[in-house]
Order: structure tokens, then sequence, then C-alpha cells
């Protein structure tokens, strides 16, 4: 039976603090030679996902923005979930200034600033200021201006999404939107699939909700993580892609020995 990979980047496939990927290049290299799909649900722009592939010779589909949109085989969407930034961001803006929010966020920040707060190069934080549906913010206000803040956002069909290192405000769509597009899609080519998901952080948890097999993978925020819906939970004992690698190995393991068939019933 078909495996369908879905995975994370930021704290996941890739380290939080360097950005490699190195400790998950043999997991990588087998899911490769098995053909099994590989798909990226990332909060990076479409961009940045794009150079992250072209830099370590991957290739295949991913979803961009935290689900906003799903891309195939070029650099133009197949699908879009999210509303564009520039029908929303002006309006959050000036709310900011009326109410005196205390935030900052990628529209403000200009890419030495992105940089130094992400760990980021310049030319990597340049990508990521290419926000086409979502605004990574740094809350710098009080938690109950942060309440009054998320239930205005909600008036306004937008909401507050927590990731590993920042609050996205965005729409009303999350990873598994983008996830569950791709299951119809590959469902139509082979039935029944076992779709794996693999994340670190609460804006995962959607994801790894809509999964037959959710990966926990190991972190600070890893605890704040649940997925009661997924038949199958894995939570690693290592983080970043060392996690993502030893979670992988485990899953083929089980996959070989027919352990995983049940849970798609």
């Amino acid at each position: 039976m078909p495996l369908l990979i879905f995975t994370d980047l930021d704290g996941s496939l890739m380290e939080h603090e360097t950005y490699s990927i190195e400790p998950a290049k043999s997991a990588l290299l087998e899911l490769e030679q098995r053909n099994i799909p590989l798909i990226l649900n990332s909060s990076k722009t479409a961009a940045e996902i794009l150079a992250m592939q072209k830099q370590h010779s991957l290739s295949g589909p991913f979803i961009c923005e935290n689900g906003a949109a799903t891309y195939e085989s070029s650099e133009t969407p197949e699908h879009c979930f999210g509303t564009p930034i520039t029908q929303w961001l002006p309006r959050i803006h000036a709310m900011r200034e009326s109410m005196s929010y205390k935030f900052s966020g990628f529209s403000d920040w200009s890419p030495t600033e992105v940089s130094t707060l992400t760990g980021l190069s310049l030319t990597q934080a340049q990508l990521a200021k290419q926000r086409q549906f979502s605004e990574p913010i740094l809350w710098q206000d009080s938690e109950s201006a942060k309440t009054e803040f998320l239930d205005i956002l909600g008036i306004q069909k937008l909401t507050l999404l927590e990731g590993g290192r920042f609050l996205s405000i965005q729409s009303n769509y999350d990873k598994s939107d983008g996830m569950n597009w791709f299951i119809q899609k590959y469902n139509y080519v082979s039935k029944p699939l076992i779709t794996v998901a693999l994340g670190d952080s609460p804006n995962d948890a959607a994801m790894l909700n809509s999964a037959d097999v959710a990966v926990i993978i190991k972190s600070s925020k890893s605890d704040q993580v649940f997925c009661p819906n997924a038949k199958k939970i894995i939570s690693t004992r290592e983080s970043g892609p060392a996690g993502w690698r030893e979670a992988i190995m485990e899953i083929l393991t089980l996959h070989d020995q027919n352990q995983l068939i049940n849970l798609t019933k």
C-alpha cells in the first residue's frame, strides 16, 4: 500500500538555527529510491521553498505559507486557499496604528532585520519577504491585548497561528487544506494511501491530525502539539532532521513489516 509523506521544514526536516538538512539525507535518499512522494508543507514562501529545493537537489510538489497554496511542477500555484495579503495587510496596519498595538512583522522589516531575527542569509531573507498570503509577526504587547487583537482578526475572517519562531497573521486556512488537496489528487492514482505527516510545533497540528501516521518531532514546542485524530502517533527522541530521519526509518520498517496497513481501515 503506497505511502504519501508530508513534512514541515523549519525544526523538522531542517535545523532551526542552521537550516541544514544534512542529518536527514540518508532518509531522503531512501524515500527517493523507493519512489515515495514527499510533499513539503511549510510556513516558508514559495520563493524560499523553490530555492531550498534547488540548493539540496530536491524536487516535487509543495505547500507554502502554512497551507496557503499548492504547487506541483511549476512556479505557478495549482490552487490557493489563502486570501492575498494585499487585500488585508494595509487594514491591519491601520488598526495597529489606531489601537496602538505593539507588534511588528516581515513587511515592517528590512532584509537585514529579517536576516538578524531568523539567521537566514541576506539572500534568503529577501526570499522570505516575498509573502503572498501571510504576515509573520513578533508580538510585543500584553496577553490581554493579544486576545483582543485575535477577536478583531476573527471578525475580519483572519486568524493568528503560532509557529516555531513567529505568530502568523493569515486568513482561515491551515496546513491541512493543501495536504487534503494533494491526498485527493493522489487517491485518483492509487487507492488506498497511507498518509504520514511530520512536524514539530502547534502550527503543524492540523496537518498531523489529517494524517494516518503523525510524527511529532522533538522541539521546545512539541509538547504543545496535540493530534487526537491521527491513527498512530510517533514522538521522536531526537530533534530536527536527526529526529526526522529517526521517524522516517521507523515508518519504513513498520511499512515493510505490513504493520501500517490497518491504519486506513
